[in-house]
Formats: structure tokens, sequence, C-alpha cells
């Protein structure tokens, strides 16, 4: 019983490995190992070990399905190679490695497999620049820059200076940081922003830029200037009072109190003690030439009491982009159409 058991597995195991040696014995080259890629744009970095058989004389990568291949001579002076495959759509790869000798004699089949991926358009058209917030002050453009993805390497922003000239600055790191424009145009009414991003294990830099509307109202002021409600006398203006013209869209700024409410309302004083009014913010609307062509209230236009802005032509309604000084005049309506408070402001950049 014990000799058959042993004829049969002796059987099954010529069987396997007969097409090996059909032409009697052959030598098979060594295998790399320690397979690895990196992304590239339209290429892929393939990267492996090589096998210390002394006697291979080249690597053929193949891939699609064989369709492809790429040939390399082996690196005498290191044991790690590095392949660059380029001129590859954007997409997944899953490359063969194969060892071969002088003689032709090859490692035996799909013995060393790796996949990757070669980047393109399409990945970068889904990278964002890296979020910033930008207000005018009185040294130039104030940058905040946010924390950014451990990927992103710098951000630069392009920008005209006073003499119309195109700058450029680069922000490196992915810290939160500040810093300024100092030099730029007094009517800048954009910024260009590019982010660099390098994707873990990847070869190559990809960007993500957008230009970025950026009204030069928008800052930090003093308020001051004259409040009249004709309903109540105890209600007046809370003069000087620190305010923050918050960009909104290209040509729309809301109005934040940074003295009390910390939101869109306007402050005023009851009595001398600071207050505010329900249900009333302003979104100030500036044309390209810097005139403050409509006010509306930001709780609604009416809001649910009943309160609206309205701008009153009389005033100056513009912004001195070199001064840095805004002057509006405008009216809280309640109810509908009644004129209740009038305010004519100055608003005096910090």
């Amino acid at each position: 019983m014990m000799a058959v058991i042993l004829l049969t597995a002796c059987t099954k195991m010529d069987h396997s490995y007969a097409p090996y040696l059909e032409n009697g014995e052959q030598l098979y080259p060594g295998v790399p190992y320690k397979l690895e890629t990196h992304a590239g744009r339209g290429r892929i970095e393939v990267q492996f070990t090589q096998s210390k058989d002394p006697d291979i004389v080249k690597y053929v990568l193949y891939w699609n399905n064989r369709q492809q291949k790429q040939e390399v001579i082996p690196d005498k002076q290191n044991a790690v190679m590095k392949v660059i495959v380029p001129g590859l759509d954007e997409g997944d790869y899953t490359f063969e490695i194969v060892s071969m000798y002088r003689s032709g004699n090859s490692s035996t089949p799909k013995s060393a497999i790796v996949s990757g991926r070669a980047l393109g358009s399409r990945f970068e058209s889904e990278l964002f620049i890296r979020k910033i917030r930008a207000s005018n002050c009185r040294k130039g453009f104030a940058l905040q820059f946010f924390e950014a993805d451990a990927s992103a390497r710098y951000t630069d922003v392009t920008y005209k200076d006073a003499g119309g000239t195109l700058q450029q600055k680069r922000i490196a790191g992915t810290a939160a940081s500040f810093d300024t424009l100092e030099n730029i145009h007094p009517s800048a009414v954009s910024l260009v922003f590019r982010t660099a991003y390098l994707p873990d294990k990847c070869i190559d830099t990809f960007y993500a830029e957008a230009t970025v509307p950026v009204n030069p109202a928008s800052g930090s002021f003093v308020c001051t200037g004259t409040m009249t409600d004709y309903t109540n006398a105890s209600l007046t203006g809370p003069y000087p009072w620190n305010v923050t013209l918050r960009q909104t869209g290209a040509l729309t700024l809301e109005m934040v109190d940074d003295d009390q409410t910390h939101d869109v309302f306007h402050k005023i004083l009851s009595n001398g003690s600071p207050s505010y009014y329900g249900s009333f913010g302003l979104v100030f609307t500036l044309d390209a030439a810097n005139n403050v062509t409509g006010v509306v209230n930001k709780h609604g236009q009416p809001s649910s009491n009943g309160r609206s802005a309205q701008l009153d032509p009389s005033g100056v309604n513009k912004y001195d982009p070199v001064a840095k000084v805004l002057q509006v005049k405008y009216w809280m309506n309640q109810p509908g159409e009644t004129h209740r408070t009038l305010f004519d402001e100055t608003m005096t950049m910090k």
C-alpha cells in the first residue's frame, strides 16, 4: 500500500514540471524582488531590487497584457533599479518584470508583478488651491493662509504691483500663516493663486490654479459718521466703531460688527449703552470703479421684522483705493419704504 502511494505522488510531481523538462534541464534567471511603483505625470517609475544572479543580461518590463514592453540593462553599481516608463495615458497599469539570460532563458512567468498609476489632467483638475482669505489693509493686501494638505509644497501668488508690473510671491510649507503684499496696486481686483502638490510616492509635481477676485474695499475699518433714528432719539450712533468689510462676492461686501456682536449687525447706542438693530445688517455692492451702487439688508430685504436697507444717492457713495476710505450714505427702512434711520458713514481702513 505504501509503495502505491509514493508512486502516485511522484507521478503528479513529474507531470507538474514536465513542461520545463521537455528540452532537458534548464536554468531560470533569478527574479527581482521588493517591487514598487511611483506615480508620475503620464509616466510611472517602476522600482525593484535586482536579483543577485550575475548572469542576467537584461530585464524586460511588460504591460498591457504583454502588448508593450521596455528593456533595461542591469545596474551593476546599485542593487535597486528605478525604471521610468513614459508616454502613458492616465490610468492604472500592471507591470511584469522578467529577467533574461543571454541564452534567451527567462525567469518564470508572472513571478514579479506590480501595479501602478499614471496621473494626468483628470487628477490635476480635482486639486484645489490652498484655502486663503485675502483682505486689504494699510500696508497692502493681507493674506491669511490656512493649514494645507501635507502633500502641498508651496503656493505662488501672482499680482500687479503699484507700477502695474506682474509680481510673484511664494509661500512655502503647510502650516497656517500670514503674509502681506505690500507693493500691490491699490486698485487690484484679482490675485492668481497656484498651489503645488507632490503626492506621496509620486515623482512629479501637480498644480491647482485659480484667479480669485478681490475687492480693494475689503478689510478692517474704523467707522465714523452720523446716525439719526427718526422714531427714537435715545438710539444714537456707536462711533467710532470697528468694522470689517468682508468680501462675499467679486463686488459685494458685508459689514461685520467687530465690537459687539462679531456678526453682520449694525451696532447702535441705546441711551449710551451698546446695542444693535435686530435683523439688520448691511451688504454693499460696488462697481468696477469702486462706486457703491447698492445696499441691502443681510437678514432679508425686508427681514422678518420689516427692516430693509436703501442707498441714499445724495451721499458720496464711493471707495477711494488710494486713501483707502469708503464713504456711504443709506437708510434703514421700517416698515416698507419708510425711512426710519439715516446713516452717513466714513470708513477709514486700519
